[in-house]
């Protein structure tokens, strides 16, 4: 009497290894598509890559906006909110000029965002005028009369204020709440 398995079954042992198992074609298919989506991943990190130094101007313009706000009503001081347009950012300094926050569009600004004037945003600040007239929605000052270098925050409250972001063959302007700092409506 021989001990083990009888040939019968030897030959059902390995037809059933031979259905688990991955034909050479299987594999060789499923290598090629990984390569193509690694090609296709590969392809596009740089795109990637660019696109996670840039922060939307308008989304920029809001934090720095809270952030003056908030130092304004910290500190029972006055804070500024400034846009530097040779390195895309905005600045709340205290009435000293230190700066308190610095908030970047770019977080690293090289040599070919800063010849490329199609790449920096252009951002304008105006006071919201007194409004006049039959319906009243009319200000009696021209639009350079309200432009602002700075935006003046004190004790949490600001002047009322819009801001012009042209970028990239795109303009935006945002009306913000003085007291909140949030963005009352939003024109394209």
């Amino acid at each position: 009497m021989e001990i083990g398995i009888p040939g019968n079954n030897l030959n059902k042992v390995h037809e059933a290894y031979r259905k688990r198992a991955f034909s050479l074609i299987e594999v060789l298919l499923v290598l090629a598509l990984v390569a193509v989506l690694v090609g296709i991943v590969a392809g596009n990190a740089g795109a990637f890559i660019k696109g996670s130094n840039f922060e939307p101007p308008d989304r920029v313009l809001k934090k720095a906006v809270l952030d003056a706000v908030y130092h304004a009503s910290e500190s029972k001081r006055a804070a500024y909110l400034s846009y530097f347009e040779e390195n895309a950012t905005f600045q709340v300094t205290d009435s000293f000029g230190q700066i308190l926050s610095e908030h970047r569009v770019y977080k690293q600004l090289d040599k070919e965002l800063q010849n490329d004037d199609s790449l920096l945003p252009k951002v304008s600040f105006f006071a919201t005028g007194p409004l006049a007239g039959e319906d009243g929605g009319n200000s009696k000052y021209d639009e350079q009369d309200l432009l602002l270098n700075r935006v003046f925050f004190h004790s949490g409250c600001s002047v009322p204020f819009s801001v012009e972001i042209n970028f990239r063959d795109n303009k935006q302007v945002m009306d913000f709440d003085p007291f909140s700092g949030y963005v009352l409506k939003s024109k394209e």
